[in-house]
């Protein structure tokens, strides 16, 4: 699944400024659900969707160390933190309930 695809079913918005035309080129195998920073260490595969509670950087981070492409917050949270990490990476964040 594309990640404009990912975008499009969740309603979700989009925290970089990354154009729908590069959301159509990243391919997404499966989505990681977990709080843990270890369990998504442990069990989380490259190129997966992380879902996540968490609204701090070191969700992003641990994103990025398992080259996943995009971190969605659950829960109506909202990550102020997010466009400065972002700032340093081609991570991708969403925002949906």
């Amino acid at each position: 699944m594309k990640l404009i695809e990912v975008k499009n079913i969740l309603n979700a918005t989009v925290f970089t400024n990354q154009s729908d035309e590069y959301l159509a080129d990243v391919e997404v195998n499966q989505a990681c659900g977990a709080d843990l920073m270890s369990d998504v260490l442990a069990f989380a595969k490259e190129q997966s969707v992380r879902l996540t509670g968490l609204v701090n950087p070191q969700s992003i981070r641990t994103a990025l160390m398992l080259d996943m492409p995009c971190v969605v917050f659950v829960r109506a949270k909202i990550s102020v933190d997010c466009k400065n990490v972002h700032g340093q990476t081609k991570h991708i964040c969403y925002d949906q309930c």
